[in-house]
């Protein structure tokens, strides 16, 4: 997600340049706001992974955070490039879990379990991303011609690896790294879910969690983290949006609450696993030269979903 959420910060600077072009100056510098609904979905979407993208912007993170919650449980297994890992991932639980507490254990015994998979294993993923301008100095005119540069950021990708031994044929993937941001253990806990289900599904069940609302702020030096989103995923990490000339000097984020889905097979291991981020906020920036001034709406999501297939 690092790549898709540094392209909303090269959208906006390649939009201050080129709207700079319509005599929209200031004598004062540049103030930039972010507005419109920003829509971050770390997974498949309903309706977006297979088409695409007309609707809006994304960001992923430029960077893995480097910790996660303080208050999450340690017992998790670590890592993924584990040398003594087993050859199978822990074998399946003789129950489905019905509990918050039952589904977050259930949820980081898969996930941390399956990324120390050390057998053949194809990975196949899906990426949508989704940018439109919704507010343009100019107008409608000016927005026909920006659009074009900002859908250069966007479409659909798809990519297949194979992984032996937890690495790619070429040498140059971590199985362990596709499975959690940066290959960080899981540490789902029962008071980060706002609800979840589980069902039975083949010789194994699937798990559908959502994760408490929680706002992210940056007021140009720190950063504070939604640490319940942080404890499974990537969330929009504030202090690395900056592309120069742009610096982003204040931002403010919602996180309505993330979905994920997860699909566990008979002998513990994960098949699916779906994250759909959504977020909406808005922030500002400054650049000095070239003194411009303009206000820049945009929205957008990143859908992702994953498969894997054992051999």
């Amino acid at each position: 997600m690092k790549k898709e959420i540094k392209v909303v910060a090269i959208v906006l600077v390649a939009l201050i340049v080129f709207l700079s072009g319509f005599g929209l100056g200031a004598k004062n510098g540049i103030k930039i706001t972010i507005s419109g609904d920003l829509a971050l979905n770390g997974g498949a979407a309903d309706v977006g992974a297979t088409q695409a993208p007309t609707q809006a912007p994304t960001q992923a993170p430029t960077q893995a955070p480097t910790q996660a919650p303080t208050d999450a449980p340690t017992d998790a297994p670590s890592g993924g490039d584990d040398t003594t890992a087993p050859t199978k991932a822990p074998s399946g639980d003789s129950k489905i879990p019905s509990t918050k507490a039952e589904i977050a254990e259930a949820y980081n015994k898969a996930i941390n379990g399956t990324k120390q998979y050390k057998g053949s294993v194809k990975m196949h993923k899906e990426s949508t991303i989704a940018i439109q301008i919704t507010d343009c100095p100019g107008g409608e005119t000016v927005k026909k011609i920006v659009q074009p540069v900002v859908d250069k950021f966007a479409g659909t990708s798809t990519k297949d690896i194979e992984y032996n031994n937890g690495v790619s044929a070429d040498g140059t993937a971590e199985f362990y790294r596709a499975i959690t941001p940066a290959g960080r253990d899981s540490k789902l806990t029962e008071a980060g879910i706002a609800n979840a289900t589980c069902v039975a599904e083949g010789d194994g069940y699937k798990m559908t969690i959502t994760i408490v609302a929680e706002k992210s702020t940056f007021d140009g030096t720190n950063t504070v983290n939604p640490v319940n989103h942080e404890a499974v995923m990537d969330p929009l990490n504030l202090a690395t949006l900056d592309v120069s000339p742009l610096t982003i000097t204040a931002a403010d984020m919602n996180y309505p609450g993330a979905t994920i889905e997860a699909t566990v097979d008979g002998e513990g291991r994960l098949t699916s696993h779906v994250i759909k981020m959504p977020l909406d906020g808005s922030g500002t920036g400054s650049v000095k030269f070239p003194p411009i001034s303009a206000t820049i709406g945009l929205a957008g999501s990143l859908d992702d979903t994953f498969t894997y297939t054992y051999a």
